[in-house]
């Protein structure tokens, strides 16, 4: 690599475009290079959505998973977990108090399960969309008839992370699936209209910088809305339990990677910075994010929805302290269809 990222060489990229080694140049720079590219970010998410940062609420309404994917605590057969589902009434209710609190965006997300219905799922979505809340799923994938009905319904957006765009570590971390079906199911999930989210889990075991810019590549080519990137945090009971957890600050990178290389995608701070750093979601902030998510599923069943071990709760008012601090002002992703 051997090249010094400055702000000429920063501003000659986005004005010629990232080569590959343009953007693992970023994701290897140094903290003086990061800090150069954090700030580069910020202008162009400003530019693009000004500034302004989109605030979300989540229900994980069940747990149940048919998938056995190695880094996950809801894996199947793990003999620690505890499955629960949250009803019709309990979601509604749940939805009411996110609108009452002013956010009008409610994501609803679940292990990949046939626990509950296509009908079931329609049903929710009208109701919630019926508030005046615009609604996303993050469900796995199901039937390609039950996106028709889910559309109808009132869910627009659609998030699917694929992980990791390394074929081989895909099929070895997600055992029974491939890495060309998920980017199938992305490309359906376009066609039957939806705007699509995704992006890798970074730091998992054999995971590559290498692999890392590929994913950026992938998500430039899926065209995606929303993109986003998690950090590994092992969970207990899952055969990766004892595997180092992911570099933060390489996450950080990657955040501003995605800033300059895909410009105009909603990017979220994830809870796993938060876990990992001090003002974790704040630095995401700096480095080029614009979206945070509020986790209102109800306090007795969180612990059960166990992506990773000891998680980190978005609350509202950690939600409004971060954007405010950030100098961000809070709104809704309504106006992005106006």
């Amino acid at each position: 690599m051997n090249r010094e990222i400055t702000t000429e060489w920063i501003s000659d990229k986005q004005q010629n475009g990232f080569s590959r080694n343009d953007l693992k140049a970023i994701l290897l720079s140094n903290d003086n290079e990061a800090e150069l590219l954090y700030e580069a970010a910020r202008e162009v998410r400003d530019r693009e959505f000004g500034k302004k940062a989109f605030i979300r609420s989540v229900v994980e309404f069940a747990n149940s998973c048919r998938c056995s994917c190695l880094y996950c605590g809801m894996r199947l057969n793990n003999p620690d977990g505890i499955n629960f589902a949250l009803d019709h009434t309990e979601l509604l209710a749940i939805a009411k108090q996110a609108y009452d609190n002013g956010i009008r965006t409610f994501f609803l997300q679940a292990a990949e399960s046939e626990s509950y219905g296509a009908i079931w799922l329609r049903d929710v979505i009208a109701d919630i969309k019926s508030l005046g809340m615009g609604v996303l799923l993050c469900v796995g994938v199901h039937e390609e008839t039950d996106l028709d009905l889910w559309r109808e319904a009132g869910a627009y957006k659609f998030i699917l992370k694929h992980e990791t765009a390394d074929k081989k570590l895909f099929e070895e971390m997600k055992p029974g699936f491939t890495l060309e079906g998920r980017i199938e199911w992305l490309r359906t999930l376009r066609k039957h209209g939806y705007h699509i989210g995704s992006g890798p889990l970074l730091g998992l075991p054999g995971q590559t910088i290498d692999s890392l810019v590929d994913d950026l590549f992938l998500l430039r080519d899926l065209e995606v809305e929303m993109s986003s990137v998690s950090v590994f945090v092992p969970a207990a009971g899952t055969p990766l339990e004892n595997e180092p957890t992911g570099d933060p600050e390489l996450g950080l990178r990657f955040i501003a990677a995605m800033r300059l290389f895909l410009k105009n995608t909603l990017i979220p701070a994830t809870s796993t910075f938060e876990r990992l750093l001090e003002n974790g979601q704040y630095k995401c902030f700096q480095a080029g994010a614009n979206v945070i998510t509020v986790n209102m599923t109800p306090q007795k069943l969180r612990d059960d929805y166990t992506i990773y071990t000891d998680r980190f709760y978005v609350g509202l008012e950690h939600a409004r302290t971060t954007i405010k601090k950030a100098g961000l002002t809070e709104t809704t992703e309504g106006e992005l269809l106006s």
